[in-house]
């Protein structure tokens, strides 16, 4: 018997809905970015922000809020304050935090976000990284939330990227000039990936282009437990190390769309999370696989693919479109799926 939902709060917050991305705040805490299920593409589809506390009565489990304005919208969860925050590509911000609860000032009506040649910056993802909040742009630009209505942009603060070389030269007009993930092992030792090979490590008070030798679209990285920083390509395949010294150490050939862009350290072990299901690497083969192949109770596509590991690195949250599954460090547990409701 499902514990999480019965049905009047499925079809209240859930029915005609597909989860896009995930966070998780505590064991008991999680937070949804929920798509409207439509086959008119014409028109944006709903985004609706879907948190849960499931050790509260279900009366008081669920809250939800839904917008029409937001697209391509990630979550992230930050540590002082506590609190989910969600940004979509156009900078367009939703917060949720005790007792607060709705939607901000975008970030481009909070600060300047215009770029190489007063184009308005596109924002990729929101990441959790050292305990804080940034959101990350193209042409490199990245924006730290400092509180509700208030970011900045690292430049600002003397800690800002260059613009490409490619574009300075006008002979790209691209937004895939720009970083698409963001780890840490601390605030004095963060790396930021994207573009073509493009990976740069900040040591506290200024950033170093870090040569990867691949020219590949990145898609994301992971400071890890092993002391090493792991980046994803498009296709899947995986480096491993630190600064100026990198190793390819997996292989992949996964088609574009199904690649990884979530990339975590949990249990000793590298997991990548897609949108069609979460991805590891076989240290024998050194290949990219299906975590299905190596665990046998891992969530299948359905209930698994988009990642997020809890503030206190105890908790590993998966959600596919269909539901949402959780790892305590013991194994995996479902937490709800589409299919336990007509």
């Amino acid at each position: 018997m499902n514990t999480i939902f019965n049905q009047p709060t499925w079809e209240k917050y859930v029915k005609g809905f597909t989860i896009y991305d995930c966070a998780i705040l505590r064991e008991h805490g999680f937070g949804f970015i929920l798509v409207e299920e439509k086959d008119n593409r014409d028109v944006l589809p709903l985004t609706r922000f879907l948190t849960m506390a499931i050790d509260q009565p279900m009366e008081h489990r669920f809250s939800g809020s839904q917008t029409d304005n937001h697209g391509f919208t990630t979550i992230a969860v930050c540590e002082d304050p506590l609190e989910y925050v969600a940004v979509d590509t156009s900078s367009n911000v939703f917060s949720v935090t005790k007792p607060r609860r709705g939607s901000e000032k975008p970030i481009d009506k909070v600060i300047d976000m215009s770029t190489y040649g007063g184009r308005i910056g596109v924002v990729k993802k929101v990441v959790r990284a050292a305990g804080q909040i940034y959101a990350l742009g193209t042409y490199r630009k990245i924006y730290r939330r400092i509180g509700i209505d208030q970011w900045i942009e690292l430049g600002n603060e003397s800690k800002g990227l260059p613009i490409p070389a490619e574009v300075l030269k006008g002979n790209v007009y691209s937004d895939e000039f720009g970083f698409v993930d963001l780890s840490a092992f601390s605030s004095s030792d963060m790396y930021a990936v994207g573009g073509e090979g493009d990976v740069w490590r900040f040591d506290g008070v200024k950033w170093h282009n870090c040569p990867l030798p691949t020219n590949a679209d990145l898609q994301s990285v992971c400071c890890a437990g092993d002391g090493l920083v792991y980046i994803t390509e498009m296709n899947g395949s995986v480096w491993a190390g630190r600064t100026d010294s990198w190793k390819r150490v997996a292989n992949a050939d996964i088609n574009p769309g199904h690649q990884p862009v979530d990339a975590f350290w949990f249990n000793d072990r590298l997991y990548l999370g897609a949108q069609q299901g979460i991805f590891t690497i076989d240290s024998k083969k050194k290949e990219v696989v299906p975590l299905q192949s190596v665990e046998r109770d891992a969530p299948n596509p359905t209930n698994g693919g988009r990642l997020y590991l809890s503030p206190d690195g105890k908790f590993l949250l998966t959600a596919g479109p269909y539901g949402a599954c959780l790892n305590d460090g013991t194994g995996w547990r479902r937490l709800f799926s589409a299919f336990d409701f007509p």
